[in-house]
């Protein structure tokens, strides 16, 4: 349990949120079993008069990842541990200690993911104790000497002029050179918040380029090489413009996009319905 040092007294006296007065103030939470454990956590703040920033402060958790345990994403969230761990102050500041809400939870978003960079290399595997090259060096070395006497025995074996009949090949006609490729130009790709929304980018190697809420307006350049991807909890919430041209939104309004490719971000088909005018 979450308790304030001495200091911070005044200041919890005078917060919504002071510690443990929201299961103390004859409030009674009311939550159908047949909700999914994200939705029992935002009834029950709803109901306790609660906001996300204020469950924030109180919980030193990001107001974002909050977000996250609603909507029941586990790809917004940081890891498992920290997920966990967030949940467990959530419903702790929520007054539902007594309830199966984290258990609830792992089952329903299969919460197992771990760290989103991969490893270098299997900790079970173990090297091997013979060389796998030898064989094919071997061979090489073979291939090597069959060559090398085959063209010694032809340069210094004598041909029989008497009985060789000698045939007069036409040249070969040149090949027509190739016409140059021109390498491809890569489009320009931004990303602009319609509304405050959060947005989540991420290189080929997983690394984590921006992770935060674009207030409206606020728009974002990811690199359009190949690998990159994009990630919000809105697909409505973001307007994508290539090149200066508005093509469309990020996603379908209302729903998340999980993982789109940046550089796939194009206005050729109909893959994302066009922006609102205006």
């Amino acid at each position: 349990m979450l308790q304030p040092s001495g200091t911070d007294t005044a200041t919890d006296a005078a917060s919504p949120v002071s510690q443990r007065t929201v299961a103390r103030e004859g409030r009674t939470v009311v939550l159908d079993p047949s909700w999914r454990a994200g939705q029992k956590l935002a009834s029950a703040r709803e109901q306790l008069e609660l906001t996300l920033d204020q469950v924030a402060a109180f919980t030193r958790v990001r107001r974002e990842f909050l977000e996250a345990l609603e909507d029941m994403n586990a790809k917004l969230l940081p890891g498992k541990a920290y997920a966990l761990a967030y949940l467990r102050s959530y419903v702790r500041v929520l007054g539902l200690e007594k309830t199966d809400i984290v258990e609830q939870f792992q089952r329903e978003v299969a919460l197992s993911r771990e760290d989103a960079l991969p490893q270098v290399r299997d900790p079970r595997s173990r090297p091997r104790a013979k060389r796998p090259w030898l064989p094919s060096l071997a061979v090489g070395l073979i291939a090597a000497g069959l060559v090398g006497w085959q063209v010694f025995k032809d340069r210094f074996t004598t041909p029989d002029v008497s009985t060789q009949t000698v045939a007069t090949a036409p040249a070969p006609e040149r090949p027509a050179p190739l016409a140059p490729i021109s390498a491809p130009i890569r489009a320009q790709i931004e990303i602009r918040a319609l509304e405050d929304a959060h947005l989540e980018v991420r290189g080929p190697d997983g690394t984590i380029y921006l992770y935060r809420t674009l207030r409206a307006g606020e728009a974002y350049r990811p690199d359009a090489g190949p690998g990159w991807t994009v990630h919000a909890r809105d697909g409505g919430a973001f307007e994508v413009i290539v090149d200066g041209k508005a093509v469309g939104f990020l996603g379908e309004p209302g729903k998340p996009v999980l993982g789109r490719r940046v550089d796939a971000l194009q206005p050729a088909a109909d893959d994302v319905p066009p922006p609102p005018a205006g």
